[in-house]
């Protein structure tokens, strides 16, 4: 398998992403080498700390990210004060397209939920790559077609799924993108609840409810699943536990 700078793969096979999430090698799915290596030469390196935000709703766009280490929370802080917390993305996805693509506002924040290393794919450098490379077009068109239909998806289960199976499908996503080699989930009870759309205490209460019965194990800051597949009939079901 080839590989441009910064390890990111080219002409590789795409791996399965949680919902929400895109693989930079999707962007460059069958593209020629020569562009896609000329191209990531020449895109800067930033690093973030932890709780450090990259940009906030509003600011101006212009430019995508690559994760190459770390992971980063795309979320908004309604009128009200309350965050909700749209997607997570971690190493070798990338985010940020659309204000790249249209050069208008960000519609969301981004922040560094640890310490993290981001490539800068900007809007200029992009295009000049691809008048030489029309696969990254096609491609990019491609991610902002699964960009929508993920939107309307989530619109659809934050109206119509219960908050178990919200709760559900989320730490399932979690668990097979995010945890360690324990099988354990490093996060927040609170920031759990905001990826579901919920109150941390409508969270904690059913969290409680599943660990009484075996499901899951409760550690500080972390989460883990002890029986998979009763998740899933959860998340993908009718059985709330």
């Amino acid at each position: 398998m080839e590989k441009i700078k910064g390890g990111v793969p080219m002409n590789a096979q795409v791996a399965r992403q949680p919902a929400g999430s895109i693989s930079v090698a999707r962007l460059f799915l069958n593209a020629p080498e020569e562009p896609c290596q000329a191209l990531m030469n020449t895109t800067p390196i930033i690093h973030l700390r932890k709780n450090q935000r990259l940009f906030e709703r509003g600011d101006e766009g212009g430019s995508m990210y690559i994760v190459q280490v770390g992971r980063i929370e795309i979320s908004v802080v309604t009128e009200v004060g309350r965050k909700i917390s749209f997607n997570l993305i971690g190493p070798g996805q990338c985010f940020g397209e659309i204000s790249m693509v249209d050069n208008l506002l960000r519609t969301a924040s981004a922040i560094a939920l640890e310490d993290t290393e981001l490539r800068v794919i900007s809007r200029t450098k992009f295009f000049d790559a691809a008048k030489t490379c029309p696969e990254l077009v096609i491609n990019l068109l491609e991610i902002l077609c699964e960009r929508v239909r993920w939107m309307s998806d989530s619109v659809e289960d934050y109206a119509l799924l219960s908050l178990h199976q919200r709760l559900a499908r989320r730490l399932l996503v979690l668990r097979d993108n995010f945890a360690d080699h324990d099988g354990m989930i490093k996060i927040a009870q609170s920031d759990l609840a905001d990826f579901a759309g919920a109150t941390r205490e409508s969270t904690n209460k059913i969290l409680m409810q599943w660990k009484a019965s075996g499901l899951i194990t409760l550690g500080r800051r972390s989460i883990h699943v002890n029986e998979g597949e009763k998740l899933e009939k959860i998340a993908y079901g009718d059985d709330d536990l």
